[in-house]
């Protein structure tokens, strides 16, 4: 069994191996520290409850991972547990309990509040991702589910929730708190999908945080995602040019608009672009090494007018390419320009997302490879690709399946009087 004062240094220095151990600290009994695999540390506290003795089996329970305290803090929690032990009652029994009864709404502002790291990227939800996907359970999940035990939700209640969600009952439309502001939510099937997969996440957090045992979103009945069919057209790609080029003149924002031509030109998620920082572009390299993407660091290929209208750029000294106009942030307001030039151009239905999918689109249909176009989209490996945009694959493999069909057919026509069986010989000797 392996001792050590438990100070920041000596933590410091632990290295995670390929099974996890855990370390006693020599100052008070019980207390330790597992080292997982993963690298992760969680300070703990063992006991015996009821009175102790050597008959009664050791409990264990976390405290803390390492980071979210300190060495002596964690020590002084276990010093709490271990007089709660002493005065005959037993800490982990007493959260489990506590933790049966904490309700779905309650769940959701821990998670809130705890922001755990994303086991993709190794980090906390960033950028718009996390107020998105809260908004999204606290609008759907809350009115349906909010005030049931997260113990007794069941593969029933997933599978009754995804069909009021993708029927509408979650829908509305109403002014907020905010000064002439709306909360606009919409069910449907799209909706219905990406709560299932938010909800799903904070089942998994509650695992994790022993209040549950089983994931129940896990064997739902969830909607699937949909192919890519909507994109942008050339001919569609030039309207909304001309359009930025007459808002422009207009005198709408520059900052807008160089971001709108920057997602048109690379095919990034809005956000990488809205949010991307000086840092990020490497144009010696040609390419953003993005840190905060949705699937991690990822590495996007730039062309050369991408690079071009990156150097039009001037530098301020913001960290953020595209600056807001007022405070330290980034710019936001080139949704409201992107709607104004989709008007312009007669497009009403086409969002930022289409100029993402034409690019994958346009690149699949040119024949480049599903590994280089899952780079150039920052999708976590082809197989993303592959499932998402599988419509364009199957019309190449149509165009490709008549290509060769058609070459068959020619060299199974026989000419008349041609023997099959010997060809040399029947074949007609050609004049000299």
């Amino acid at each position: 069994m392996a001792t050590a004062k438990l100070t920041k240094r000596y933590i410091d220095s632990l290295m995670a191996t390929a099974s996890k151990y855990t370390v006693y600290d020599t100052e008070l009994k019980g207390f330790g520290l597992t080292v997982f695999p993963s690298g992760t540390m969680t300070y703990i506290f063992e006991y015996r409850p009821d009175g102790g003795g050597r008959r009664v089996d050791k409990k264990r329970m976390a405290l803390a991972r390492v980071g979210e305290v300190t060495p002596d803090q964690a020590r002084g929690l276990a010093r709490d547990k271990a007089s709660d032990v002493r005065r005959g009652l037993d800490p982990l029994a007493d959260r489990q309990s506590k933790r049966q009864q904490i309700k779905v709404h309650e769940l959701i502002d821990q998670w809130d509040a705890a922001s755990p790291i994303s086991k993709r990227t190794g980090r906390p939800m960033g950028g718009l991702t996390k107020p998105y996907t809260l908004a999204r359970l606290r609008n759907h999940v809350v009115p349906l589910l909010g005030n049931k035990r997260v113990i007794d939700i069941t593969v029933e209640d997933v599978n009754d929730f995804i069909r009021r969600v993708t029927k509408g009952e979650t829908a509305r439309d109403e002014k907020s708190d905010k000064k002439r502001g709306r909360i606009r939510v919409r069910g449907g099937q799209g909706a219905a999908r990406k709560v299932a997969s938010d909800f799903s996440m904070l089942m998994v957090y509650a695992i994790e945080d022993g209040i549950i045992h089983a994931n129940p979103v896990t064997h739902a009945r969830k909607p699937r995602a949909g192919k890519r069919y909507d994109f942008l057209s050339v001919p569609e790609f030039t309207a909304i040019g001309l359009a930025l080029e007459d808002l422009l003149s207009e005198g709408a924002n520059p900052t807008g608009i160089s971001i709108l031509r920057l997602i048109m030109l690379t095919g990034a998620r809005p956000g990488e672009i809205e949010g991307l920082k000086w840092d990020e572009v490497d144009l010696q390299g040609s390419c953003l090494r993005l840190t905060g993407s949705k699937t991690g660091y990822s590495i996007r290929p730039l062309s050369r007018a991408a690079i071009d209208l990156l150097k039009t750029l001037t530098r301020t000294k913001s960290p953020y390419v595209f600056p807001a106009s007022r405070g330290e942030g980034y710019f936001r307001g080139a949704k409201k320009i992107w709607n104004k030039a989709r008007t312009k151009a007669n497009l009403p239905n086409r969002v930022r997302y289409h100029a993402r999918h034409a690019l994958a689109t346009i690149a699949l249909s040119e024949g480049i490879d599903a590994v280089s176009v899952a780079a150039m989209m920052g999708h976590k490996g082809p197989r993303t690709t592959l499932a998402v945009y599988a419509h364009v694959l199957d019309e190449n493999a149509a165009r490709a399946a008549e290509n060769i069909g058609g070459k068959i057919a020619a060299a199974m026509t026989i000419p008349a009087g041609l023997d099959p069986f010997n060809a040399e010989e029947s074949r007609p000797s050609a004049d000299i």
